[in-house]
Order: structure tokens, then sequence, then C-alpha cells
């Protein structure tokens, strides 16, 4: 028999691919980009919805599971970014191959907005006010899509799209972070692991005030913080049953936080935790949903990783030799394959870094993302090659979540 086969999805199945190969899994990818890291470490991809409007197919996915389910030894299907606000494409999904994540049900439930943060509520976690219909006066308020990911949803209240599917709520201060941990209900009351606390970066992109950008982590926080911190996260993965990889998001304002949103998938954060586990942590999200507890390395000194996002400054042609210089910079992630076009202002690729502090990692990645830009800025546009992604003029962050 031969290796053990996964199949994982989301807008940007990356990450997830390149984790699960490490791990020894024979990985088929499906998402809406096909990069050439993506396909490099994948035995097969397949394409599930449409780059230029960053939506998943359910009638594609669907498709997809049902040609793969045949395939022996398959262990099942991880859904990424881009199922949020599809809890019945899940349920179906699960129902032709297995879903190794959290069940459609504890999704619906986190993206309610009026169940979420009524749980909050009852469990005493801070978070904003939260409300279903605009306010009175919109000004200090945000407008956020329901089961929206990567923050480009985001709009002040008062730029509110008639029809749309959303909810509003107060504007506050603070650092956007993340926790991301790993949850698995063996035992009594099962276990949750919090692998770090993470500094995201959010930046505005055109008509879009809130993009995530990139993530750096492990984060420092008072010991205080840090517990109540560990407080929520417990308290909502109890109540909810989580299992495997999710992200809790919030606002840090010295000395409190508010929780904006829980993720109940792998995030982009898993890139800096890798090493957490001997097998890596799609190794580790597919033993806790199967029941077993994993167990984590022993690591001294963590090193402190980030990444974020190279957007490109003008309309890019994307050739072999750039393809080909990417993917050897050993940094570069989410190369798009040759022939393709990226239009000015989208992401073309992200960039990774590690080292000793977070102000070099930053520094780092600063330094990353002028270099690849430079390099654009010698190569010739071909004015002839189809657009990757239409008109549309920013899509979310590929490999967000």
């Amino acid at each position: 028999m031969g290796a053990p086969e996964l199949i994982v999805a989301g807008l940007s199945a990356r990450m997830m691919t390149e984790s699960a190969h490490a791990a020894g899994f024979e990985v088929t990818a499906l998402d809406l980009f096909g990069d050439a890291d993506t396909r490099h470490a994948a035995h097969a991809w397949e394409p599930i919805g449409n780059p230029a409007t960053l939506t998943i197919s359910a009638e594609a996915t669907l498709a997809a599971l049902q040609r793969l389910r045949l395939r022996p030894p398959l262990v099942g299907w991880v859904a990424g970014t881009g199922f949020e606000d599809q809890p019945d494409l899940l349920e179906a999904g699960a129902r032709i191959v297995p879903l190794l994540g959290n069940p459609p049900d504890t999704v619906r439930l986190l993206k309610d907005p009026e169940r979420f943060f009524g749980m909050l509520q009852e469990l005493g976690i801070p978070h904003p006010e939260t409300r279903l219909t605009p306010p009175d006066d919109p000004h200090g308020w945000l407008c956020k899509a329901i089961g929206g990911a990567g923050a480009w949803h985001i709009r002040p209240a008062e730029e509110a799209r008639p029809g749309m599917q959303a909810y509003f709520q107060r504007q506050m201060p603070g650092i956007p972070m993340s926790v991301i941990f790993l949850a698995h209900q063996g035992g009594a009351r099962g276990s949750v692991r919090i692998l770090g606390i993470n500094r995201q970066w959010i930046g505005q992109r055109s008509d879009m005030p809130y993009v995530f950008e990139g993530v750096s982590g492990p984060v420092t926080l008072p010991p205080q913080i840090m517990q109540h911190l560990a407080d929520a996260v417990q308290g909502i993965a109890r109540t909810c049953g989580l299992v495997g990889l999710n992200s809790l998001d919030f606002l840090f304002d010295a000395p409190d936080f508010h929780v904006l949103e829980v993720n109940p998938r792998p995030t982009a954060a898993m890139a800096l935790y890798e090493d957490r586990y001997a097998h890596g942590l799609m190794h580790a999200h597919v033993q806790a949903c199967q029941g077993v507890t994993p167990m984590p390395q022993r690591i001294e000194t963590p090193a402190v990783r980030g990444c974020r996002t190279v957007f490109a400054e003008h309309e890019q042609h994307i050739n072999a030799s750039l393809s080909g210089t990417l993917m050897r910079a050993g940094w570069c992630h989410d190369i798009p394959v040759p022939g393709i076009r990226i239009g000015a202002g989208e992401p073309l690729c992200t960039v990774s870094a590690c080292a000793t502090s977070l102000a070099a990692v930053d520094a780092l990645l600063h330094d990353r993302c002028t270099q690849t830009l430079d390099y654009l800025k010698a190569l010739h546009v071909d004015n002839h090659v189809p657009s990757r992604r239409s008109d549309h003029p920013l899509p979310a962050q590929r490999q967000r979540p």
C-alpha cells in the first residue's frame, strides 16, 4: 500500500499542501490558483473556482471529491479558507469524503454574528459592540460580511452595500493580532494547545481599507493578558467542540483585548509554527481530527517567523524566468505559474523570513518585498496574455486566512 492520500481545499491550498507533503501524504490540492509551488508539492491539482471573483464553486468541489473518493488509502479532506460562508458545501462534501476539521454546524455557529457574539457574552469574553442592523449614526462603525475572510470585506459602515449579508461592529483601537491553536476533543474535557500569538499586518489597498497583508510571531504579551487569552480560547473551544487547527483574531489595546472572530480552519499563521510537531502541522491537524493526541516537540528557543504579501506595483506578465527565479529564492511562496497576468495592486507572491526577533523578521521581510519588486521592474510586460483575474481590482490575500 502506498502513502496515505489527503485532499486539501481552499482559495489557496499551498501551505496545507506543502505541510502535508512534508509529512508523507500524497496530496491532491483543490484551489483557485494552482500556483507553481502548490503544484510542485502536490501529487495532483484541480481548479475549484474562479480566481477573478475569489469564489469556490460547490459544483466543482463536489465533482472533484466524487472523482477522488475511491482512491485508496484516502484519509479525508481538509477545508481551508473560502468555505466559511458555505457550510452547506462542507456538509455535502463530508457525505462524500470524511471531513477532517470542524463540523459544518460548528462553522455555522462561529460565522453567525448573533450566536457567536452572544456566546462570547455568556462566556464573559470581551468583544466590540456588535449589531445586525445599521446604526443610526454610522460614524465609528464598521460593516463586515458574514462569513468573510481576509479582512478585504471590511468597510466603514457609511459604505455598506445594499443587500449585503453583513453585520455592524463598533470600531475599536488596538493592534490586530491572532492566536493559533490546536484543539483535540479526546478524554473527558478535551485539550487545547496554543501554538503562538501573532501580530497581523493589515493595510489599505485600492478602495479596501482593511486587507490582510501578513503575519509575524510568536509575540509575547503581558502574563495576565496571555492567561486571559488562553482562558478565552479554552472556553470557546470547549463550548463549540473545536477540533484541529483554528485561530482567534483579536485587537490588543493594553491592558485590554477584544475578540473579533474565530477561524475554524488552518490559517496563514500555520507557516510560523510548522516545527512545533515532528511531522508538521497538517499531520498534527489530521491526528487531532481523528481523535489522536498529537505530541509536540520540545523547542528551547522558538524562532520568530513572518510572511508578507508582495503586491504588484504594475501590471505584470508572469514568464518562465520570473516564476523560476521566485521558486529558486527559497523565501518566495504562492508563486504564479508562467503565462498569466497579475494586475497592478494584486497579490503577486508571499515572502517569508526567520530571525531571532520580531524587529529582525520585519526588517528582513521588508528587504525581501523590496528585492522582489526591484526584480520585477526589469521585466517586460506582454500586453497580449490573458489576465488571471479578469478585471477584478483586488482579490483577498490568497493564503489567509
